[in-house]
């Protein structure tokens, strides 16, 4: 029965698991890997630590199913301290153990900390027989194009030839491609997906979404568009959902105006896939872009399901770029009925400054303060004589570093007011 309601039901498991000791019955191997599902499900980091204490009880910690299920929790809940302590403690890993550890970090944007896991695994391998899959390859992958370097992708790129991982499965050039799109060097991406022809791999749907996705990142809208075009009028590869998020995220980043509308609409027309949040959220960044902040506003009314933070922060923002303050406050009515406001607050704010209304202004800041508690902390990464470093965003703290750091921007402000 747990096992059962694991994946779509996990209140209900963990009824079912509570009921089991109740009634004085010991679980076994197969029982936590499907507890640890469901807490992992509801991202509930309490109960995957009773949990955890509930194996180390019953010496199941030395067992690498449940291990593993264990860390997979860990990292569904965004403790990356807790599922690398699970990890160092392991005595046996297998492929499973460093792939859900390197793609959790990815998932968390610790890119760092994944190419770091993975260099490990690489070194370790000839010391045992864990060797990666095509899963850790496209998560290491995935890394290398989250920190936005060209080195660490070139590195990857020129493993993954010698190893013949290229020739192995297409899912890798397609995940080369995409991290080279968001390295900064799109002709090496176009290079990689024109080769596909002469490998032994076809291009498949997602490595033409792949090119069009790096198209659209890039600001060249017409490109991506061509690539739809060749997609569909030449190979005969149909689009799915993905495909056309990427597609109007091209014309949003582009001013594509009536391109975007057209292929929104094409969506149900042409191929029957109903648009889901993505594709509002892409049709309304386009639409608010353009200042056409009030058809905007009459699509996110008319939405056949309650709009997300995604959706009201791009409306939000059109309303910041043309001055809209009075959708703009309705817009942030919307968003006060979400868990999440995000960055709202400050595009409102910002509009209210443009219009002289400071105590406006004020009063949002204030408010800001208050609900920061919990905000995870932006970051962003500079690479300098090929070593990236990172910088997180945080209220205080202690860092050497960024104390230094700040004295020199301080100095750097004085010396340019002379």
């Amino acid at each position: 029965m747990i096992r059962f309601f694991a994946g779509h039901d996990p209140i209900t498991a963990s009824d079912y698991y509570i009921k089991m000791l109740s009634r004085e019955m010991v679980p076994d191997k197969y029982t936590f890997p499907f507890l640890l599902q469901a807490c992992g499900t509801i991202s509930d980091l309490g109960s995957v630590k009773q949990v955890h204490c509930h194996i180390l009880k019953l010496h199941f910690a030395d067992n690498l199913f449940v291990e593993n299920s264990l860390l997979t929790a860990y990292l569904a809940c965004n403790s990356a301290t807790d599922a690398r302590q699970v990890f160092d403690e392991m005595s046996d890993r297998d492929v499973v153990s460093w792939t859900s550890l390197i793609s959790g970090l990815v998932s968390q944007s610790n890119y760092t900390g994944a190419i770091h896991v993975f260099k490990k695994m690489m070194a370790d391998e000839y010391d045992s027989q864990v060797k990666p899959n095509v899963i850790t390859i496209i998560s290491a992958t995935s890394a290398c194009g989250g920190l936005g370097s060209m080195d660490p992708t070139n590195c990857m790129h020129a493993f993954l030839e010698k190893s013949g991982w290229i020739e192995l499965d297409i899912s890798i050039t397609n995940s080369l491609i995409d991290a080279y799109a968001k390295s900064g060097d799109l002709s090496h991406a176009r290079k990689l997906f024109d080769d596909i022809q002469y490998s032994t791999n076809k291009r498949d749907l997602y490595s033409w979404t792949s090119i069009i996705s790096a198209y659209a990142m890039h600001g060249q809208g017409q490109e991506a568009l061509n690539m739809l075009s060749q997609m569909e009028q030449i190979y005969k590869v149909a689009p799915d959902a993905v495909t056309f998020v990427a597609a109007l995220s091209a014309c949003a980043h582009s001013g594509l105006v009536e391109e975007g509308l057209s292929i929104f609409e094409s969506m149900t027309k042409n191929y029957g896939i109903a648009p889901d949040l993505r594709h509002y959220g892409c049709i309304v960044d386009l639409l608010g872009r353009a200042g056409m902040v009030e058809r905007a506003y009459n699509i996110v009314e008319n939405m056949p399901m309650e709009p997300n933070l995604a959706v009201l922060g791009s409306l939000l923002s059109g309303c910041r770029v043309h001055n809209e303050l009075d959708f703009g406050e309705c817009v942030l009515r919307k968003i006060e009925f979400l868990n999440e406001r995000g960055g709202a607050s400050v595009l409102l704010s910002n509009i209210y400054a443009n219009e002289n209304r400071w105590s406006e202004v004020v009063r949002i800041r204030k408010e800001m303060r208050g609900a920061m508690k919990g905000k995870p902390p932006g970051r962003s990464w500079i690479q300098v004589k090929d070593r990236i470093h990172e910088f997180v965003a945080r209220n205080g703290g202690s860092n050497t570093q960024g104390m230094e750091l700040h004295i020199v921007l301080e100095g750097l402000e004085k010396i340019s007011r002379l």
